[in-house]
């Protein structure tokens, strides 16, 4: 894995001395690690900084304090990047991650995002890249920005990975699909940013709120707890399957998903087998292509007969909370505890940003 060292506003010929004799020592480091085996890494997640001893001259207070410690970043395509000092110019190509850098205090550090990052407010300002598919983003715009870092969506974004690593550019492969690798990843991002404290602090917080909601869903008894029926996609009909973290957060509100023997993560199912299995709850995000509407979902043919349409037990969930698996997805299991048990669980106050 290649080192890119990027050091900004060293216009005199002294720092771009020390910095070519400190790359050349880091580059013969790397040769030797490349010589020896190394230890299996247990989890795609896993984050570990090193400390290295690099024999510098003291007045060379800058070089030192760059290449004074490292951070090694393995993600989840299991690759190993390498940190020399947190990355001052990053690009985050999918929602979730911008929420997530702001939340753990690398907002800042930001300077290019897709048109879907829409939250904080302050994402809003940031310049856009493009979508978040493959197709939409714009490898000119993201090469413009000079990004020391782009944070990609592991599943989708592996060609541009390889366009950024020809040019020097380091990249990692994010995306967690459950909470403990939000968690994870929450901590692998704190180190690399410079940001551990805050996002140890994060962490903590989701964590106690998570055991706070759940001990409310164990007041519910099994026989009690209702059918439900997600809809990722209206047209072709998606659900989100048990290995989901949509899928997990059904879970964790109590629920009993009809498509709980999905082998897939998001499967297109029919109307049919939605009728058969009866839910007696739906949920829906608040927007697929273009807003949702209940009406019409009300209007599918053979819909009627099922329990959640007869007893209008159906719900529209805000879309930025529940299809991103950042931050606030606690905010979905909240929401979607209060729509689905209101008369067994007292729940605190709706976040102001919830859709009712």
């Amino acid at each position: 894995m290649s080192l890119r060292v990027q050091l900004a506003g060293q216009t005199n010929m002294i720092r771009a001395l020390f910095f070519s004799i400190s790359l050349a020592l880091a580059s013969l480091a790397g040769c030797k690690d490349k010589s020896t085996t190394r230890s299996p890494v247990s989890s795609v997640y896993s984050v570990t900084p090193e400390a290295r001893a690099i024999d510098a001259p003291a007045s060379d207070m800058l070089a030192s304090d760059m290449l004074a410690s490292e951070t090694l970043a393995v993600d989840r395509l299991k690759r190993e990047v390498r940190f020399v000092a947190a990355p001052q110019r990053i690009i985050s190509l999918t929602p979730a991650t911008t929420e997530l850098l702001f939340a753990i205090g690398a907002g800042s550090q930001i300077v290019g995002a897709t048109k879907n990052c829409n939250y904080p407010p302050e994402a809003e300002k940031l310049t856009r890249v493009g979508g978040g598919t493959l197709e939409s983003l714009s490898r000119e715009m993201i090469i413009s920005l000079q990004p020391e870092l782009v944070l990609c969506k592991w599943d989708n974004h592996q060609p541009l990975m390889e366009t950024l690593e020809q040019l020097k550019i380091q990249s990692l492969a994010i995306g967690p699909e459950n909470l403990e690798e939000l968690f994870v990843e929450a901590a692998m991002l704190g180190k690399v940013t410079g940001h551990a404290a805050e996002a140890d602090e994060l962490i903590s917080q989701m964590k106690q709120r998570l055991e706070t909601l759940t001990s409310r869903v164990k007041l519910i008894p099994e026989a009690q707890q209702r059918k439900v029926f997600y809809e990722v996609w209206d047209d072709p009909l998606m659900t989100a399957g048990p290995g989901s973290f949509i899928g997990e957060v059904l879970r964790l509100a109590g629920m009993q998903n009809i498509f709980f023997d999905a082998t897939t993560n998001y499967p297109k199912v029919s109307d049919e087998v939605v009728v058969a299995r009866n839910p007696d709850v739906i949920l829906s995000p608040s927007t697929h292509a273009s807003k949702v509407s209940i009406e019409k979902l009300l209007q599918r043919q053979g819909w009627g007969e099922v329990k959640a349409v007869k007893e209008k037990q159906v719900y529209i969930i805000n879309g930025d909370h529940v299809s991103r698996c950042g931050p606030r997805l606690l905010d979905a299991l909240e929401e979607i505890i209060r729509v689905a048990y209101p008369d067994h669980v007292a729940m605190t106050p709706t976040p102001k940003d919830a859709i009712p």
